[in-house]
């Protein structure tokens, strides 16, 4: 067995990647369950069911396995048995020939009643090194569909399970289950909080959360940020001339006009009605009004291929005194975009 310890450190581009917000937030599936703990699953309780699952089956050691395709299998939960090889957190790297990764390749049950009489199994680890002989596995599966990894039990003689155990262990892998569909709702929930439904993007409250992460993190890396705020000029006109519908189709637009205009570093979102906003790294001052060209741009862009009646946007900008709040912050950024708008008039 080998261990792999985490690196621990983010790249900036990674760091700001964490806190991008313009999309769907989904649990990581991708970092093992151990190094990334999650509040809404009880390590404990999946302790009980693993114990319980050796218990049953009078067998020595009983597992919870993760897999990760970069990261390969890490015992997550490991019965707790002297007589049990294999601690919790130790990982095996994924090539390795083990009965979890068969199941993980196949997504299928697997029942191996005699391992050293079956030739495929002759360079598995577990078997030629450890001692094992039996081995019984079912797929553990994340909502999304994608492997989570292996619910098993092994033993270091001969077994002989009939139907009442495959049904025992397939209702004890339901209880697992569930737990990754709790995480996925939670998200799924909170993501409905904290976006807009018309245009997909971060809501005033998902902003606000989102921009003071991305505040933080240029505070620690010494970088520059512009605040803009848009607003659809005379936009009571477009909804009263053309219809709601037509209405919601602009402000849709200017949704992916933004999206152009940013990096995933940034944050935008939807403070409601016609107003936007952007959250932006720049490298000084003078990009700030770069960025309100390339913005006009884009709406002008976006408008012309949505086949839109023909509309315009006041943007205000303001660089981003970074030890003030991000509601203060918004209303400086508000106030320029108003002085914008009474320019034109």
């Amino acid at each position: 067995m080998q261990d792999m310890k985490p690196d621990g450190h983010k790249s900036k581009e990674n760091l700001a990647a964490d806190i991008a917000g313009t999309h769907a937030q989904t649990y990581d599936t991708e970092s093992f369950l151990l190094d990334s703990p999650n509040d809404l699953i009880s390590l404990e309780k999946w302790q009980q069911t693993v114990n319980l699952l050796a218990k049953l089956f009078d067998a020595p050691a009983g597992f919870l396995v993760q897999f990760t395709p970069k990261l390969g299998f890490q015992v997550t939960i490991a019965s707790e048995q002297d007589s049990n090889p294999y601690p919790a957190g130790i990982v095996i790297e994924p090539e390795v020939n083990l009965f979890c990764r068969r199941i993980v390749e196949t997504r299928k049950e697997l029942y191996v009643s005699d391992a050293p009489a079956d030739p495929c199994w002759d360079t598995n680890p577990e078997v030629h090194r450890d001692g094992f002989r039996s081995y019984l596995g079912l797929p553990v599966f994340w909502p999304n569909g994608t492997p989570f990894g292996t619910f098993c039990v092994m033993d270091y003689k001969k077994t002989d399970y009939g139907d009442t155990y495959l049904e025992l262990i397939r209702q004890l892998k339901d209880i697992l289950e569930s737990d990754l569909a709790l995480i996925d709702l939670y998200l799924q929930v909170q993501q409905l909080a904290i976006t807009d439904p018309l245009t997909a993007l971060s809501n005033r409250r998902g902003f606000s959360m989102l921009a003071n992460q991305r505040i933080t993190l240029a505070n620690r890396m010494k970088s520059t940020l512009a605040l803009f705020y848009i607003d659809v000029d005379d936009f009571k006109s477009i909804n009263d001339n053309h219809g709601h519908k037509v209405g919601d189709d602009v402000l849709v637009s200017v949704a992916r006009a933004m999206e152009a205009c940013v990096r995933k570093s940034d944050v935008i979102g939807r403070m409601g009605g016609d107003e936007f906003v952007a959250l932006m790294l720049v490298e000084d001052i003078n990009d700030i009004n770069i960025i309100k060209q390339k913005l006009h741009e884009a709406f002008e862009l976006h408008k012309s291929m949505a086949k839109l009646p023909d509309y315009t946007a006041s943007v205000g900008a303001i660089e981003v005194d970074l030890a003030k709040d991000i509601s203060l912050l918004l209303e400086e950024a508000d106030k320029d975009m108003l002085a914008q708008k009474g320019s034109k008039r």
